[in-house]
C-alpha cells in the first residue's frame, strides 16, 4: 500500500512512482495550457489539467490525488491528443487516481467514480451508451432507485429514453479500443 508522503523525498518517491506508471516525464510539460483549453470538465474541476501536471511537477503530489480534477476526470483524451510535448496528461491523471486509491485516500467523489465506471462498461458492452441501462443500474448501485425518477417522464416524450439497448455495430473495434487502454495502464 502507497502511503501519502510526510516528507519532500517520500513525496519526491511517490511522483517518480507516478512517472514510472505512466510512462510519462512529467518535467517536459511546458505549462502551454492546450490540455486546459480542450478539457469539456474543466469547468468542475478545482485544478485544471496543466496545473495539475504543475503541483505533480512541484512535488504537490497529496494535493493532486486529493483533488476534484483526479476524481472527475472524463478520461476522454483530448488533453493527450492536444498536448504539443505528446504527453499522455489523462494516463498522469488516471495514474493519480490509481495511487490514490491504493493510498488509502477517503473519497468524497464515490458517486461519481462508480457513474464512471459503469458508463465505461456501458459503452464497452453496447458499443455505444445506453442510457437505460446506465440509469437503473447506477441507481441499484448507489440503493436510490428512484433518483431523478422525475425526469423520466419528460425524456419518454422527448423519445430520449430507450429500454432495449442499441445494436452493437462495431463490437470488435470496440473490444481493441477498450483492450488497448487496458494494456496501456496495466
Amino acid at each position: 500500500m502507497i502511503r501519502f508522503p510526510e516528507s519532500i523525498n517520500a513525496g519526491a518517491a511517490l511522483l517518480a512512482e507516478i512517472e514510472k506508471r505512466s510512462g510519462q516525464r512529467l518535467s517536459a510539460c511546458y505549462q502551454c495550457g492546450r490540455c486546459t483549453s480542450t478539457c469539456v470538465a474543466a469547468f468542475a474541476f478545482d485544478y485544471p489539467p496543466h496545473r495539475l501536471m504543475r503541483l505533480l511537477q512541484v512535488g504537490m503530489v497529496r494535493e493532486v490525488l486529493a483533488s476534484r480534477a483526479a476524481q472527475l476526470c472524463l478520461d476522454c483524451m483530448t488533453c493527450s491528443m492536444r498536448c504539443p510535448m505528446k504527453l499522455d496528461v489523462a494516463g498522469v491523471i488516471e495514474t493519480a487516481k490509481a495511487v490514490a486509491d491504493e493510498a488509502g485516500l477517503k473519497d468524497s467523489e464515490r458517486d461519481l467514480r462508480l457513474f464512471r465506471r459503469g458508463f465505461l462498461n456501458n459503452v464497452r458492452r453496447h458499443g455505444r451508451l445506453h442510457e437505460a441501462g446506465l440509469f437503473f443500474w447506477f441507481n441499484l448501485r448507489t440503493n436510490n432507485l428512484f433518483n431523478d425518477a422525475g425526469l423520466l417522464p419528460p425524456m419518454l416524450r422527448k423519445k430520449n429514453f430507450h429500454f432495449v439497448p442499441p445494436r452493437i455495430r462495431h463490437r470488435r473495434q470496440v473490444r481493441r479500443l477498450f483492450q488497448q487502454i487496458n494494456g496501456r495502464q496495466g
